[in-house]
């Protein structure tokens, strides 16, 4: 039986295209923004390192063969990094590979059954299944030709391209849930009725920013209704998804606006529809396999160690942990040799960033051992907790702490325990909200952020805990305090060494270590695991300025709430003052950066929200108020803030309103507290602006700014500089719809010529 994922006609028609339009880019002939468009759905992004770009491999179900293997290393090794790196959601990822070079990878992947399509951008994304699917003595029936089958029919659509954003979907053999399709766009679950093998669902769920759960849409299904329910599921989402927002594109999203059983409702409509019309393209069959069916799970596989029982009777899985999901080229081919010689000659990927080798006589295990410590890393140890981190801000362009910095920094403070117990945690860590290390999922998560300390910004992570992951009952990990990246090794060092895994326990240690931290904070803490240059939110990529003008303005957002948390419990009439001071400030400056301005004194700042929130009438007058008086005690002139508690609470509040109303385009939602006064600049804006010297994101909000005072059809030329400020303006302004016409080179800068949609 072939059980690794059939690649349709198109995906290989598709990959033979993409070559056309690499040529077309690098002749000139294409735009960055057009190309962008390409290559990002065939699997290919942007690393922060100059010139270098990634291939996400898709591994169906986990599943690979040792020839694919070899080819993915052989491809490392001559176009990349040498170094292979296995996702939590089972793919395999090449990094740095020159773009000039990603035709060869994506043809060469062609040759051996695997490809990239649809690794990246909005679409139907890899279908995972447990990783030890077929061999796992606690499943009700074997997934994997399910989620194989799945894939291979929506794979062969145009509409699975095209989607508001990424859809996933994932198979569980249990209730247990180690495929995670709880917190899945779409999720199956397997159980057998009365010798039926069918599947309970459940869709919406997701775990990028404002994570949930799924909702259960079908108690049971027959096992061949999995094409007609992914399908139809597709379809409300192609209908519904908010296209305009992608910060709110998400299925669950969707969920959201409409309310579960609203949102049940459209989806039984979606698929009577489909029943009536019945599916479109080529239904692949699903592969029959012979069930084997063996005792129950050892302990072991429990406690987190390496050797795991299987089905079938004197076999054992033996799983392999590289660090952060790395393994040389090298050393993956030894691995893809040993899984022929001692094996079925496949690998398994898994969720947790680990290799498989299945189905190892229990006479072979002493000669694996063996070979396994021919390996560069030691890939076989189990009796640590296992630390899972996505790529970060080292070479993701989203990134925005170092998390796999950190990630080695806790390995490096456990290794130093001498009784560690619990070796069956997972911690995981995400550089950024958008959570490619699942930490809402995590006994101990932790979710990286800027904070502003001092009024400089700081690398930090919310710690997270309490998560449970069950079919209909899963519970994601709740936020319980917020520490400096630089604390979080010690801190983990100390949660081992007292036992404090309860969640009451870790919110009382994270406190303790919060407060001793903020207020002891040294030089070391501006700067993140793995860098010595000062903390800043520079280098997240082409597209994504608007996203970082939201975390700038997060960042103040964020400050003012504690600071105002920090006013309540303050004895102090002075320390009091300052937190409403704080407040207040932080309040005022955070969605300055929407309208360009950069003031640096406090008096420049309240004079700018003044001109730009208070006299539009986005904020009330009274608030004025309340910004002169605020002056007024920092000169001196006024004994105390306390009184100002309530008045700075609810200009807190308004300002995150305002913020969270936020459209793609950077638009208040929101409607004004009263009508605008005046209308505040020009109605047209001069042909040309110069934003030479405007570092990223607010030379977007220039931009921004700049073609929105251009009629309608109008031409805008912007100079820009070098660099990121080339990359990112004209990818921003394309997403918001304006049309990029030219980019050309003018000396030391670039000159970009944009037309204002209509």
């Amino acid at each position: 039986m072939k059980n690794t994922l059939e690649l349709p006609e198109n995906i290989r028609e598709d990959t033979r295209r993409y070559r056309g339009q690499v040529e077309k880019f690098l002749a000139g002939e294409l735009s960055a923004v057009v190309f962008r468009a390409y290559r990002v759905p065939m699997g290919i992004y942007e690393q922060r390192q100059s010139g270098t770009y990634m291939v996400r491999v898709r591994i169906g179900a986990g599943i690979a063969s040792a020839a694919q293997l070899r080819r993915i290393t052989e491809l490392s090794r001559k176009y990349g990094n040498g170094v292979a790196h296995v996702t939590t959601r089972q793919d395999i990822q090449i990094h740095k590979v020159r773009i000039e070079d990603t035709p060869d990878v994506l043809e060469s992947l062609l040759e051996v059954g695997l490809s990239s399509r649809g690794g990246g951008g909005n679409t139907v994304r890899n279908v995972t299944a447990c990783p030890r699917a077929g061999i796992c003595p606690q499943e009700r029936f074997n997934v994997a030709p399910h989620a194989l089958a799945l894939a291979q029919y929506l794979l062969q659509f145009d509409s699975s391209y095209n989607l508001p954003r990424k859809y996933k979907i994932a198979f569980s053999g249990c209730s247990d849930d180690c495929a995670l399709a709880s917190v899945a766009d779409l999720g199956f679950f397997a159980h057998r009725q009365n010798g039926m093998k069918g599947f309970a669902v459940y869709a919406g769920g997701g775990l990028g920013a404002h994570p949930a759960t799924a909702v259960k849409v079908e108690d049971l299904i027959e096992e061949h209704e999995i094409f007609e329910v992914a399908e139809a599921v597709k379809r409300l989402f192609d209908r519904y998804g908010d296209r305009s927002n992608k910060h709110q594109a998400r299925l669950r999203y969707v969920v959201a606006r409409f309310g579960a059983e609203e949102f049940i409702r459209l989806y039984r409509k979606e698929r009577e529809t489909l029943k009536r019309q019945g599916l479109e393209g080529a239904v692949p069959g699903i592969a029959k396999v012979t069930e084997r069916r063996g005792g129950k799970a050892h302990a072991a596989e429990r406690a987190g160690t390496n050797l795991l029982p299987e089905n079938g009777k004197g076999l054992y899985t033996v799983r392999l942990a590289p660090p952060l999901g790395d393994v040389s080229a090298d050393d993956l081919t030894r691995i893809a040799k040993m899984a022929e010689t001692f094996g079925t000659g496949r690998i398994r990927t898994t969720q947790q960033q680990e290799l498989l080798i299945p189905s190892v006589p229990k006479a072979e295990l002493g000669r694996l051992r063996k070979a396994l410590r021919t390996l560069s890393a030691d890939v076989s140890s189990h009796d640590r907790p296992r630390v899972v981190a996505c790529a970060g801000a080292s070479t993701c362009k989203l990134g925005l702490c170092l998390s796999r910095g950190l990630a080695g920094a806790i390995a490096e403070a456990l290794a130093q325990q001498q009784a560690l117990g619990a070796t069956g945690t997972t911690i995981r860590i995400s550089g950024c909200p958008n959570s490619c290390g699942q930490h809402f999922i995590s006994e101990i998560g932790f979710q990286g952020h800027a904070k502003r300390v001092n009024g400089r910004l700081m690398p930090c992570y919310d710690v997270l805990a309490g998560a449970q992951v069950q079919e209909g009952s899963t519970r994601l990990a709740e936020r319980i305090g917020t520490l400096p990246a630089k604390q979080i090794p010690d801190f983990i060092a100390q949660v081992f060494k007292t036992g404090a895994f309860a969640k009451d326990q870790l919110r009382r240690l994270v406190r303790e270590c919060c407060e001793r931290s903020f207020a002891e904070v040294v030089e070391d803490d501006y700067r993140d695991w793995g860098s010595d240059v000062p903390f800043s939110l520079a280098g997240r990529g082409p597209g994504e300025c608007g996203a970082g003008v939201m975390d700038v303005i997060k960042v103040d957002i964020d400050g003012a709430k504690q600071a105002l948390k920090r006013s309540s419990s303050a004895k102090a009439n002075g320390e009091k003052s300052q937190s409403i001071y704080d407040a207040v400030l932080a309040a005022a400056r955070a969605l300055l950066v929407l309208f360009g301005a950069e003031p640096g004194k406090d008096r420049e700042v309240f004079a700018a929200f003044g001109e730009h929130l208070i006299r539009p009438g986005w904020v009330t007058p009274e608030v004025q108020q309340s910004l002169d008086s605020a002056i007024e005690w920092r000169m001196g002139d006024r004994q105390t803030l306390a009184d100002l508690r309530p008045d700075a609470r609810r200009l807190v509040e308004r300002i995150e309103e305002l913020f969270l109303s936020l459209d793609a385009n950077l638009k208040f939602r929101a409607q004004p507290v009263r009508t605008a006064e005046t209308v505040v600049g020009p109605a047209l804006h001069p042909h040309r602006v110069d934003l030479r010297g405007v570092p990223c994101p607010l030379n977007f909000v220039k931009a921004k700014l700049a073609i929105e005072q251009t009629n309608p059809g109008g031409v805008l030329e912007i100079e820009l500089d070098d660099g990121e400020p080339i990359r990112n303006v004209p990818a921003s302004l394309a997403e918001q719809g304006h049309k990029i016409v030219e980019i050309r080179k003018a000396g030391a800068h670039h000159l970009l010529r944009v037309v204002r949609k209509r």
